[in-house]
Parts: C-alpha cells; structure tokens; sequence
C-alpha cells in the first residue's frame, strides 16, 4: 500500500505525480471517506484511492490488500483526511464496513473512546453521502450506518460521552443531522429507559434523518447570512415535507420517522409548521428532536450567528426556550453533560 510514494519519507508536494506502478482511475463517480473509519479494517473493503493535484484518482490500496496503520497515520499527519472509493463500489465498502463496525460495538476490549470515533465518523460520512445524493441506495447505507452509532449510545454510557465530546461545530447540514441524532437518541434512552416499547433503531432512524428535505432546499438561502425574507422563511420551512416525500418515494419509512420528520418544527403554541400543532397533541419523538435540533443549533457556527458554549446555550434554553420544549425532556436533557 503506498499512500505517499515513498513511505519512510513521506513527500505530499509530489502528490501531482502517481507512484511507479500505480493506477490512474478515469474521471467517473467516486465518493470520499473519512479515513478515521479505516481504523475499524485490516484489509481494504474494495479499491481504495487518492485525489492528485491534477484531481486525478491514484489506486492507493486494491480491494482485500493489507492496509498500512503507519501510512494511514502519516496521511492524517500530512491533513489528509479523505481517500476515494468509485462509486460502484458503495454496496460492498458499507456492507463490510457496517459487519465489522457491529463486532467493534460488541467488543467489550476496545475502548470506549476508540468505539465512539469509528462509529462517529462512519456515521457523518454515510449521512453525508445520503444528503449530496439522496437516493435509495445512499439513504439505506445512511440508515445501516445508523443502527451501530444507536446501539453503541443503547450500550455504553462512556461511549455516549465521547459520541457528545465529538460533536462537530461545522455547520455543514449532514454534521448538522449527525449530532441532533447522536443527542437526540442519547436524550430518548434515558426519558425511556429500558421501555420496550420505543424502537430505538427506528427512532434512530428518524432523529438522524429528520433534516433530510433540506438537500432540496436552496444552499444560498440554507447558507445565507443574514435574515431570510418571508418568502425565504416559506422555502425553507418547505424542508419537512419535503424530507417525507423523499423518505416515502424510497421506501424508507417507519412511524417514528414519519412523526419526527413532520413534527420536530411543531411548537406547543401552535406557531410551528407544518401543522400548526399545538401541546399534546405534538408526539414526544419530536419533542426530543426539537430540544436536540434547539440545542445543536445553538452550538454550532452559523452564517447567521456565532456559535455558543454548552453552559450558555443550555442557560438560554432554560430561560428562553424550555417552556416550549417540556421541562421534563429538559432535565433528562442536563444530565447528558454531568460528570
């Protein structure tokens, strides 16, 4: 596997030049992953590449090679975070990648630490690809990425501190959909406890998706930095329905999906969308979406606003917001940043 041309003296300006040998891959469809997740394989799952500074794609390890922890770490060392996989390849990269992430989950030797890192970066870039491409296919990868990342949070409390700590402040809509599902499945397990009755895969499914309609909404309104007009406001708020219909169109909904996705904007005055819904007769599913949606928005850079610390933007929801949100899912809410 040689990721650099010369792996004991690593030159990344040489980066434009493919070492001897390797494989230069015509321009066609290839998606990105984050090279944190390789730490969870011992052998690459499929054809794996560079990007040169031609921006062409350099064959780095061929499917089922021994990959290199060293080289992996230099290429991280040197800010190279991405390696490539053609997109014919998606199906088979997320079903050895989901196998193994299952066994790392249960590995009771791994560290709790290590679990969250893997889990967490699987997940941001499997909810990354669901939201630049969102059909079927990389909805359902998104969706099997998903079940670990819940039942690691279902597992270990350790593992759900690390899975907050990690929480990212981009503002990116996919990281933004990733932590509100981390939160949000975090706040369901302890307001629900060991009750049966919720799903929490299912209601996984629905947290981390529940943002999905926004890919359909225009990025120079989603990214605008100031206000938004009333006509802009309507767009956006166009996002709800607009993440149903395109769960519903690929044959991936479930009742809790249906009911985060459509409600998480209610608000208990009735002055949410898209219903006009009013207390209870807004489900807790998302309620706990909302005060996850409310909480990460709070803390996460915006064009529109700078980003606030945990202790303040907790104190203003609890002046401000709370109210809305229900004190009791509040107070479960604290404890996720005790201890």
């Amino acid at each position: 596997m040689d990721l650099t041309g010369d792996p004991d003296n690593p030159r990344l300006s040489d980066a434009g030049k493919a070492p001897e040998g390797a494989e230069i891959a015509a321009e066609e469809s290839f998606f990105s992953v984050n090279v944190d997740i390789l730490d969870c394989v011992d052998k690459a799952p499929c054809d794996l590449y560079r990007r040169n500074a031609s921006g062409q794609y350099v064959l780095l390890a061929s499917r089922s090679s021994t990959l290199d922890r060293d080289a992996l770490k230099r290429l991280q060392f040197f800010g190279i975070g991405q390696l490539f996989v053609q997109g014919q390849d998606s199906g088979c990269f997320s079903r050895i990648l989901r196998t193994r992430l299952d066994e790392i989950v249960k590995n009771p030797h791994i560290e709790a630490s290590v679990k969250a890192r893997v889990v967490q970066a699987s997940c941001r870039d499997a909810m990354r690809r669901a939201f630049d491409d969102p059909r079927g296919p990389f909805i359902r990868q998104a969706c099997d990425m998903i079940v670990p990342t819940v039942d690691l949070i279902v597992q270990s409390d350790q593992a759900t501190r690390y899975l907050i700590q990690l929480t990212s402040f981009d503002h990116a809509t996919y990281v933004h959909s990733t932590n509100v599902g981390i939160f949000a499945v975090a706040l369901a397990r302890l307001f629900f406890g060991l009750d049966r009755a919720h799903d929490m895969h299912n209601l996984g499914m629905g947290f981390f998706l529940h943002d999905l309609g926004k890919c359909r909404i225009p990025i120079e309104i989603l990214n605008k930095p100031g206000p938004l007009t009333e006509q802009e406001r309507q767009v956006v708020n166009c996002h709800v329905e607009e993440g149903f219909r395109i769960l519903e169109e690929n044959g991936i909904i479930t009742d809790e999906a249906r009911t985060i996705t459509l409600e998480h904007h209610e608000k208990d005055n009735g002055k949410g969308y898209p219903r006009g819904k009013m207390g209870a007769d807004i489900h807790p599913y998302a309620r706990i979406c909302r005060i996850a949606d409310i909480y990460e928005a709070l803390t996460a850079e915006r064009p529109y606003h700078r980003r606030r610390s945990t202790f303040d933007a907790l104190r203003i929801m609890k002046e401000q917001e709370v109210a809305d949100v229900d004190k009791a899912l509040f107070a479960h809410f604290l404890q996720l940043f005790a201890g």
